[in-house]
């Protein structure tokens, strides 16, 4: 008897256990039918999210890298799903499938028919449209050369001959910090600031004791007789705040903004022996305000590989608020001048550059790059030494503005993103 009632309550257990299984899998075989990709990812379809530990399973089958991610398209193609927009808008492809390892905390991507969505936390990520990264912050140092600078004898020998020329004075390296702070509103738009500041640009000539004619030089200059050297400084920095615009699936992010540039050098032709003492002093100063346009153009960029390279541009026509300030010391330590003069003028300026950033780890990245730029339509010293009189007695000077500088070097730094 006890032996039948064992039995009883064993199959009575087995029954229980069993009827809810088969219903269960019944209701497991009607839910999930094995469908090639197209049935899967239908319009109508609801997104699907796979998540396989370490690895993302691809729509084939088959096993991607470690934080691979995909989705499809409404015109089934599969892309990266950095270009996966997370809101609707009017020129991107509405997100219908997305496959993710759960730890980049994708959420999900839902049908063509409702707004893809992104984990968020804070107000900031309330407000504004979802963004990964939403923050990227760039530390630089900025490394640069003074080019192209341009031919303008000042003194001749008897033979008439030049025997010092401006362009002798080549500028050492110049080094100074570089910051940039990108915030992204979403996926596709972002907001970019910039500012970096190099000097002193400092280069010298040295000229031996002898007899020598002024050429391009103030009409009453008296030309030094003793051992003399050729010194030149300059300083450039910059500030700048762009609007960014990128279509999504496209490697160009388009930019204008507004941009502050400053160019200030100095040349100074002093006795070697007594440096602190000038025989002549021309300085200037160019202040640029404008707009600007550019583009920024991803050159490489391998999904899930740590190497991205791209290339940048931007330029505009500024207003340029100029002056400059000449002055003379002559034998017993007597002033002349100074004779100064100040202009409002339109000029330009441009930079262009390439950038790669090899990523160390999920956040913080190492870069390095090459930039150039260019400034036209500015006032620089050796334009302005011929269009003063340096008389006892200081009267007003003309200026000259159609001068350029030509900037370019080397950047290394870092980038954190968040």
């Amino acid at each position: 008897m006890n032996t039948w009632r064992g039995f009883s309550g064993c199959a009575g257990v087995a029954l229980f256990a069993f009827v809810p299984a088969v219903v269960l899998a019944s209701s497991f075989d009607d839910g999930l039918q094995f469908s090639d990709r197209s049935e899967l990812f239908s319009p109508a379809a609801e997104s699907v999210l796979v998540d396989t530990g370490n690895d993302s399973v691809s729509l084939d089958g088959t096993v991607g890298l470690p934080h691979q991610r995909e989705y499809v398209a409404a015109d089934e193609q599969s892309v990266p799903c950095a270009s996966c927009p997370v809101y609707e808008s009017d020129d991107c492809p509405q997100c219908i499938g997305c496959i993710d390892d759960g730890s980049l905390s994708v959420a999900s991507c839902t049908d063509a028919d409702s707004a893809p969505r992104r984990s968020r936390a804070g107000w900031i990520n309330r407000i504004l449209g979802p963004a990964d990264p939403r923050w990227v912050v760039q530390v630089d140092a900025l490394m640069l050369w003074q080019g192209n600078i341009a031919s303008r004898p000042i003194l001749l020998d008897g033979a008439g001959l030049t025997a010092l020329d401006v362009n002798q004075a080549q500028t050492m390296m110049s080094a100074g910090p570089r910051y940039g702070v990108f915030f992204n509103i979403d996926q596709c738009r972002a907001v970019e600031g910039n500012y970096f500041n190099v000097g002193s640009f400092a280069g010298s000539e040295p000229l031996p004791a002898g007899t020598y004619t002024p050429v391009n030089m103030p009409a009453l200059f008296a030309p030094p007789t003793a051992a003399s050297i050729l010194q030149t400084t300059g300083q450039i920095q910059s500030a700048e705040l762009n609007w960014r615009r990128r279509a999504c699936g496209s490697p160009i992010t388009w930019l204008s903004g507004f941009r502050w540039v400053e160019w200030n050098q100095r040349l100074r032709l002093v006795d070697a022996a007594a440096p602190t003492t000038a025989s002549i002093d021309s300085q200037v100063g160019n202040d640029l305000y404008g707009g600007q346009v550019g583009m920024d153009v991803s050159l490489w960029e391998k999904q899930g590989g740590p190497i991205t390279v791209n290339g940048i541009g931007k330029a505009g026509a500024f207003y340029n608020n100029a002056f400059q300030r000449t002055s003379e010391t002559v034998q017993g330590g007597i002033l002349r001048g100074p004779e100064s003069a100040q202009v409002n003028a339109t000029s330009f300026f441009g930079e262009v550059g390439v950038n790669g950033s090899v990523r160390l780890t999920r956040w913080l990245a190492w870069r390095a790059g090459y930039s150039l730029f260019w400034l036209s339509g500015v006032a620089v010293p050796a334009n302005q030494l011929s269009l003063v009189s340096l008389s006892a007695t200081p009267a007003p000077a003309a200026i000259n503005t159609e001068g350029s500088v030509l900037l370019h070097g080397v950047t290394t730094g870092l980038e954190a993103r968040w």
